[in-house]
């Protein structure tokens, strides 16, 4: 498989959003999913920044209870009672509250458990608060410089008093809120999700009821588009019912005119005739005459059924092709029984072509009328899709087309004069397809003789 048959191969497995409904929701639900998450992870961070000021506010509580207590040692040192502390965690080892006081050289003086190990708190100014989330241990630190005078030697010594609190308390209350949060969130999505399918479905109800009476229109079981519509789709109702109106009316003024026709000149050709067999006339006269009278009649009946085709019509029932070709082969076969012609139809049993069910008569009519004539046994109906052109294939094994097969589409042009015909089948097939926007063309058969090409949209 080459590059071009395998992007073609890729786009056919593409899927593409067909459905009004589908790409409504699902562009709804993308922006309600991209607001919901986008309005989620605000809350998460201001939940967690309010966390963490109600950390360091705790801390920052603790600090002055600490100097509240604080009091000078005989050296003229710094010492905090925790006696004094009303934070009973502070006397506790295991309790993951503890507190320290370093010197200006960074030496730990005092510390509320003898077994802490905290590092050097960062060197600030007095009055400065310093607030730090530790990886080692993993805990809060708020620091807090300060100048301590001894009222005794009356010399001030600069100090600075460190607390640390495990973030345990912290990640706990941050998991129950990430977990809350977004279990009903999610189940805000669900339910907003549901309630847009009910309002789309409550929308597009018309749009439905709308296409079911176009169907039926179609299908021939009204006449018309009967149903009550919102203001938007009032407009597009009135005019596919003005559509559906001057379509039918078209129509029938066109088979009205054409009866009339057919009727006025009836009775000129029989009067021609009858003057042609006046036995006054010469022989090489009469023969002569009828030849251009039934010359005529057959322009005539060519040139009303061309005029009768109804051409591409939107709102006509699809035919089913297979039966009406069968149909067509079955009286064949019986025309051509001394030959024995075979029919054989290959197509899709459910194949369908919007068209009227007369043109195809008459199209696959003339088609298989002629490859029975020109054909010897086999005629075969084949078809197959194609970018939305059906191409329908009828082949024999006869002799084929001459050279320049396409001067066959002209009229009164024959392949071959020794078979009777006025040379117009396939000018009036030409121009049937053409009707439904078409064309036909005019090939060698895989069987040997000639292949009819009809390819049609198949919109």
């Amino acid at each position: 498989m080459g590059p071009a048959a395998r992007l073609k191969a890729t786009a056919a497995r593409r899927p593409r959003l067909t459905s009004l409904r589908a790409r409504l929701l699902i562009s709804t639900a993308v922006v309600l999913l991209a607001f919901v998450g986008l309005g989620g992870l605000a809350l998460e961070k201001a939940f967690e920044r309010s966390l963490l000021q109600a950390q360091q506010d705790k801390l920052e509580g603790l600090i002055y209870a600490l100097l509240g207590a604080a009091s000078t040692t005989p050296d003229g040192d710094l010492t905090i009672a925790l006696d004094a502390i009303p934070d009973r965690r502070l006397r506790e080892p295991m309790s993951g509250l503890q507190a320290a006081l370093f010197n200006e050289l960074g030496i730990m003086v005092w510390s509320s458990s003898q077994s802490l190990d905290m590092p050097p708190p960062p060197s600030i100014n007095v009055g400065q608060w310093s607030f730090q989330r530790l990886a080692s241990p993993n805990a809060f630190r708020l620091s807090f410089g300060l100048r301590w005078i001894d009222s005794e030697r009356n010399q001030p010594r600069l100090y600075t008093v460190s607390v640390i609190d495990d973030t345990r308390s912290f990640d706990r209350q941050l998991v129950i809120f990430r977990r809350t949060l977004w279990i009903w969130l999610g189940g805000t999505v669900i339910a907003l999700v549901a309630i847009l399918l009910l309002i789309l479905r409550w929308s597009l109800a018309p749009l439905k009821r709308l296409g079911r009476e176009l169907h039926r229109v179609e299908s021939g079981l009204q006449l018309e588009i009967e149903g009550s519509y919102p203001d938007e789709l009032k407009p597009l109702t009135r005019d596919l019912n003005a559509m559906i109106v001057s379509e039918h009316s078209h129509q029938t003024r066109y088979r009205n005119a054409l009866g009339d026709l057919a009727h006025s000149l009836k009775t000129p050709l029989a009067v021609l005739r009858g003057i042609s067999s006046e036995p006054q006339i010469p022989a090489a006269q009469q023969s002569q005459l009828d030849e251009q009278v039934s010359r005529m009649q057959h322009i005539v009946d060519h040139q009303l059924r061309r005029a009768a085709a109804a051409g591409s019509r939107t709102l006509t029932e699809p035919i089913l092709l297979k039966p009406l070709i069968d149909k067509l082969t079955s009286a064949l076969t019986k025309v051509y029984a001394s030959r024995g012609v075979g029919f054989y139809n290959r197509l899709d049993p459910e194949l369908r072509l919007r068209a009227d069910q007369g043109d195809l008569y008459e199209l696959f009519g003339n088609l298989l009328d002629n490859a029975a004539k020109y054909g010897d046994e086999h005629i075969r109906i084949s078809a197959h899709t194609e970018k939305n052109l059906l191409h329908i294939d009828v082949d024999d094994d006869g002799p084929g087309f001459p050279d320049e097969p396409e001067k066959l589409l002209e009229r009164g042009a024959r392949a071959d004069t020794r078979k009777p015909g006025q040379g117009i089948g396939l000018a009036a097939v030409n121009e049937i397809v053409q009707a439904y926007g078409g064309r036909l063309e005019l090939a060698r058969s895989p069987l040997g003789g000639a292949r009819v090409g009809v390819i049609m949209p198949t919109r």
